[in-house]
């Protein structure tokens, strides 16, 4: 094996140098969603702040809610502007103020701020209080000057830990955002996402029959490329509540049944929990404006204040020990039998007498109770002489322990605050549509309703800083790489025609294990299904005339109604799967719940290969041929088999010296009310070629801490295991590959020094318990990365895709926005059919093979050797959006957190199935031992 020529500096740490630029592939010009920024500031200072109720409470306490610190901060900024009047002062509203001059900081480095709190109570006056704000010693100098000149070279000397400058982009993102996080008319998400609110640039769509709003907006980050800083933008997506009156809301929601509900049957009772139980969930932690009445010298008056939601009044509200460990000794009641919501007319709370300060009970209200209970409704009538819409449930804008109760229609939803809410597929279709836009309408909106809404052209902040933005979007040279040539059987040729082929007249290039025992399952809806084994047969007929090998005769299925739960369909299905290969499960519809259903049985509990076909699709004879080539090709993937090679591969891969690997790690998200995140681990799916053709790609998965991307000595283990197994196959002489090509999926440039420092050493202490001594294996390791915010837009009708009008498939970009000292590039390998293309992001980590074999050539060796691999994905005839590694590895996650939900996703009120039992049956997320080192996961 090759010696390797490495710096010393390299070693340490540090990412390889870009060996040069590509040149392969005809040149194009295009946009990029990038606006270069000029800076002219000799300096300027970046301070750290923390802000708390009282200098005794100082990082003692809880963190501060993020509304209270943004006003807390904005005042301290007009207070400071009052007294330096040459003062240019900027700050991201949480941690950081940005100057151009040094503070003059008090002793103590505390500032003191007042601020009137608006009153949660009508009845009580607001009371001004000091908030103090605490200027951290160390200051930051941040010299553009110098940021400017080292990215305009390649001398190593200059370089540090990976990703540099941090100090700096911040400190210009802190400037160049701070305009839109001053305007109340911009909502901001996240660190850098800005959505207009204001009624003349919102952009918006309302799903029907959704308490959610969909609102487009922009997201800005300063960006380091070569001689030069640039302002990344691009069109963002977020869901939000609605700015509306809540009665509105309701009705419109179809939720104006209190009045009417109790007559109704259970079943419709239980359909109306569940649609209360959603919009509960999107109200929680909701921000409403309250224009409630009380009573002053006896007349009535209406005061605005601003409360937060706890959501729908219903059943679990002051139920169990409070905070205490006290009973409620007077909870509220619900009076509608089967409703776990109430109306006005329906809940009584228990209606305490009320002190004066001296301790005397103060007159009774006429008509009012004292200590009993009093419906709602009876409650504002008598003592406001208010008649409440009987109709509307009510909203409770205490808390869970202690509730307080008003009437809908007293309240206003406050507009753009953002909600994390699991859509439903109306809403999902929506975000699609909405968001899915021709890429000239996107660089359009960019440069109009973008800059208008993050006010790169009114902003006085960028004045003050000598900052300005240029108003076009910056072009950059990408090149179009040729797609390879594939050979099926019998060394048949296909060539691509637009990312894609059709796998006509061709054999798959390699079948898999022959299928002897199989048969179908029928899961049936609210129709029977005609013909299912004649379709069989027809499927059986194909799949041999494609060369995947098959017995034409199949036991006789199952035929059964979709069970409600997933105990009784074990139950059902255990004999038919445990006694088979294979089964093909027919699905009434396209629903993800019975899909991760019949996954975990067939993965985990019963170890058999199945294919889910939507039952209309699968025995439609229009376009049928079709629908069963593309499930063949998992059929044949799932029993090791190959379906299509590059005729030309790389002799890298050609030699079969060189194992491919992809890994990947999925975190929790949507997790049940009350479970803890601690509780959820975070899950790493690992997959590796097993020869030269790139065809299979056998997966592992484990558990890793909750929350932790990086690996832990777990995955020393699991490596191992993939070497093994290279070895073991027979097509590789019992020789263990002398290259290891690693593609790391999905982290970001703050985890790269993770990834090298943490990850590869365990990669390395794998090779050394297989490799013997002295033979190590070669290693290149690259990060992947599709969830970025860069865009290219096309520039020539020439070279541009026919439908979707994005760039052409195969284009790359390496030069322009990115940095001529890192190696990375933007490859764009398939074709858009509609919106705007997005390129995957590619970043060499380390590198032992590439620039050691193919010096200045290695740039475009890595290039086409990604694009050629696009073009290897196994279940598609089509150039995929990233190369199958990461793909793969993303996919196997994807079915890990399948196998595991109950840690995972919080129970969909609307899943036809529910899952809730699943956990007792032991289910541990391990898949069978009859599917390991298989594709079981396509």
């Amino acid at each position: 094996m090759s010696k390797l020529s490495l710096s010393e500096k390299e070693k340490a740490n540090n990412l390889p140098v870009r060996p040069g630029h590509g040149t392969m592939g005809e040149k194009v010009k295009l946009w990029a969603n990038y606006f270069k920024i000029n800076i002219k500031s000799p300096a300027i200072y970046r301070y750290t702040i923390k802000v708390a109720a009282t200098e005794e409470k100082l990082g003692k306490e809880a963190e501060v809610a993020s509304k209270k610190v943004e006003v807390v901060v904005g005042k301290l900024l007009k207070q400071i502007e009052a007294k330096v009047k040459s003062v240019a002062i900027a700050s991201d509203f949480k941690v950081h103020l940005v100057t151009t001059t040094k503070l003059k900081v008090p002793e103590n480095r505390i500032f003191e701020v007042t601020w009137t709190e608006p009153s949660s109570n009508q009845n009580l006056p607001s009371k001004p209080q000091t908030w103090v704000v605490k200027v951290e010693e160390s200051v930051e100098n941040c010299d553009f000057g110098k940021v400017l000149n080292e990215l305009t070279t390649l001398d190593p000397k200059l370089d540090g830990d990976f990703p540099k400058y941090n100090v700096e982009l911040d400190a210009l993102n802190t400037i160049v955002t701070h305009h839109a996080r001053a305007d109340d008319n911009v909502a901001v998400v996240g660190r850098g996402r800005f959505f207009a609110i204001g009624d003349d640039l919102i952009e918006q769509v309302r799903p029907q029959d959704s308490p959610l709003v969909i609102l487009r907006g922009y997201f800005a980050s300063v960006r380091p490329a070569t001689g030069r800083l640039l302002l990344n933008t691009n069109i963002t997506h977020g869901v939000f509540r609605p700015g509306i009156k809540l009665a509105q809301l309701f009705q419109e929601l179809g939720l104006d049944v209190m009045d009417k509900c109790n007559a109704w049957n259970e079943v419709t009772k239980n359909q109306l929990n569940d649609k209360m139980r959603r919009v509960h969930k999107v109200l929680a932690k909701g921000r409403v404006e309250l224009n409630a009445p009380f009573l002053v010298d006896g007349k009535i008056v209406y005061k605005k204040g601003y409360r937060t939601l706890n959501g729908i009044a219903n059943r679990g509200d002051e139920r169990g020990k409070q905070k205490d460990g006290k009973e409620v000794r007077h909870p509220p009641l619900f009076g509608i039998p089967g409703v776990q919501v109430g109306g006005p007319t329906s809940v009584q709370f228990y209606l305490r007498a009320r002190e004066t300060k001296d301790g005397a009970a103060p007159p009774p209200t006429p008509g009012l109770p004292s200590n009993a209970y009093i419906t709602v409704a009876n409650y504002y009538k008598q003592r406001y002489g208010i008649t409440a819409n009987a109709s509307l449930p009510l909203v409770n804008v205490g808390s869970k322990e202690k509730a307080i109760y008003v009437l809908a229609e007293f309240c206003t939803l406050v507009k753009g605050r953002s909600v994390k809410a699991k859509l439903n597929a109306n809403e999902a279709d929506n975000m699609i549509r909405f968001a899915c836009r021709a890429p000239s309408l996107n660089a359009q909106s960019i440069v109009t309703k973008g800059r208008q809404t993050l006010g790169l052209d009114k902003s006085l902040t960028l004045g003050k800083f000598k900052v300005s933005i240029d108003k076009e979007l910056i072009t950059v040279i990408g090149r179009e790489l040729k797609p390879p040539m594939l050979t099926y059987s019998g060394n048949k040729t296909v060539e691509p025609q637009d990312g894609g082929w059709l796998m006509k007249f061709v054999k798959v290039a390699r079948p898999g294990r022959k299928i002897e025992k199989w048969t179908y399952l029928e899961l049936k809806g609210f129709r029977d299904n005609v013909g299912v084994p004649q379709a069989m047969s027809a499927f059986a007929e194909f799949l041999n005339r494609t060369g995947i090998p098959i017995n034409q005769r199949f036991s006789p299925g199952m035929s059964i109604p979709v069970p409600g739960s997933e105990k009784e369909f074990f139950a059902k299905v255990k004999e038919l799967m445990s006694a088979h290969q294979f089964v093909v499960v027919l699905l009434p519809r396209k629903d993800v719940a019975i899909y991760n259903m019949v996954k975990r049985a067939a993965d985990i509990t019963f170890g058999v290969h199945t294919v889910c076909c939507v039952a209309e699709k699968f025995l439609s004879t229009r376009g049928q041929l079709g629908y069963f080539a593309n499930v063949g090709l998992k059929v044949n993937l799932k029993f090791g088999g190959t379906n299509h090679n590059i005729k030309t591969p790389i002799p890298l891969l050609a030699k079969g010296k060189t194992m491919v690997v992809g890994y990947d790690v999925t975190h929790p998200t949507n997790l049940a009310a009350g479970q803890s995140p601690a509780s959820a681990p975070s899950i790493v799916g690992l997959v590796s070629t097993i020869d030269q053709h790139l065809g299979q790609w056998p997966a592992m998965v484990w558990n890793n801490p909750h929350g932790q991307e990086s690996m832990t000595a777990q995955f020393t283990d699991k490596f191992k295991t993939r070497l093994e197994l290279w070895r073991n196959n027979p097509a590789n002489n019992r020789s263990l590959p002398e290259n290891i090509l690693i593609f790391r999926d999905g982290v970001s440039e703050g985890q790269f020094q993770m990834v090298i420092k943490d990850e590869l050493p365990l990669v390395r202490a794998a090779c050394k318990l297989v490799y013997p001594a002295g033979k190590l294996p070669r290693i290149t390791l690259i990060v992947s990365v599709k969830r970025h915010q860069t865009r290219f837009f096309p520039t020539d009708p020439k070279h541009i895709h026919f439908k979707s009008k994005s760039p052409k498939e195969g284009t790359v970009v390496d030069r322009g926005v990115t940095n001529v000292r890192y190696w990375d590039f933007f490859l764009q390998a398939h074709a858009s059919l509609q919106g705007t293309a997005r390129s995957a992001h590619y970043t060499v980590l380390v590198d032992e093979i590439f620039r050691a074999d193919y010096g200045n050539k290695a740039a475009d060796t890595l290039e086409q050797l990604t694009h050629d691999m696009c073009y290897l994905f196994g279940r598609a005839t089509k150039a995929v959006s990233i190369c199958p590694p990461a793909y793969y590895a993303d996919l196997v996650c994807d079915r890990a957190r399948i196998h595991q939900k109950e840690l995972f996703d919080a129970l969909d009120e609307n899943d036809s199935v529910k899952t809730d039992d699943f956990a007792r049956w032991g289910n541990s997320g391990a898949v069978h031992p009859n599917l390991r080192n298989s594709m079981y996961y396509i």
